[in-house]
């Protein structure tokens, strides 16, 4: 069963940086994708990421695309080194009968009901100037969940799907990693920033975040909003956020799979450089 293709990522190449843009390092440096390539990522700032902090980033990203939104990608069949390595099936639990014990079954990727699960955020307290009490690290305010179950909606898919197998019942699943999706923003944030202004013009806030994974003060630079949001009909959104941003800081506007109507979040970058 085919979905309608999600829009393309507009293509951009950046200046390099000639420099890691995440510790300094000067040497054995690889292009950076702003935006995962996995998620169909096309802004591309050269030369801009060694090594070592290579592979802390393509830890976080990792689970991000393939865990949290591995499914999706499936669906909607999105960018991957290893698209022969996807499998033709996936399982999903059932009952055959009301009350019954809960049993497996194997489902075509393309026809998966599964559920995308995303952390919505507050504001960062950058952004507001206020001090939040409490949980300061790596927890949503509250998850915004949505089924993908291909093209003709939640409710005639599952019926659909239930006369064809003979089930009473399914139990799509999905899975959240608040902590890797902050350090994918932050990446995302940082690496706008860098590629957008220099890596001279802003004394940066999120490198360490990137570096170190320490997100247990999450909400002074990451956050975003809990109200629900339209689609648009872009695949990402990225933007410096200027209307609620106090002088002087770079703060960053994200919205990944924004045609899929999904959370905005808010991140700020960084301090603009003393001239």
């Amino acid at each position: 069963m085919a979905v309608k293709p999600l829009p393309e990522h507009p293509l951009k190449r950046y200046e390099s940086s000639n420099v890691c843009i995440y510790c300094g390092a000067a040497e054995h440096l690889h292009d950076e994708h702003i935006i995962p390539l996995a998620l169909g990522g096309r802004w591309i700032l050269p030369g801009a990421s060694c090594g070592e902090c290579g592979k802390k980033t393509s830890a976080f990203e990792r689970t991000c695309t393939r865990t949290i939104l591995g499914p999706l990608r499936m669906l909607y069949d999105m960018a991957s080194r290893r698209k022969k390595d996807r499998p033709d099936t996936l399982p999903l639990k059932v009952r055959k009968r009301p009350g019954a014990d809960w049993t497996t079954i194997e489902v075509d990727r393309d026809e998966y009901p599964f559920l995308i699960i995303l952390p919505q955020l507050e504001l960062p307290d950058d952004l507001t100037g206020k001090v939040t009490a409490g949980e300061r690290g790596a927890k949503a305010k509250q998850l915004w969940t949505r089924g993908a179950f291909g093209q003709l909606g939640i409710q005639p898919h599952l019926e659909a799907l239930a006369r064809r197998f003979d089930v009473a019942e399914f139990m799509p699943t999905g899975t959240v990693d608040v902590p890797s999706f902050c350090l994918l923003l932050a990446k995302i944030a940082h690496s706008y920033v860098t590629a957008e202004m220099g890596v001279d013009n802003f004394e940066p806030f999120l490198s360490p975040i990137v570096t170190t994974g320490d997100l247990s003060n999450r909400v002074q630079h990451i956050g975003g909003v809990l109200r629900q949001e339209p689609k648009t009909n872009n695949l990402h959104e990225v933007s410096f956020e200027r209307k609620i941003t106090p002088p002087g800081i770079v703060a960053v506007r994200i919205r990944l799979l924004a045609c899929l109507g999904t959370p905005t979040y808010f991140v700020s970058a960084g301090r603009i450089a003393s001239s």
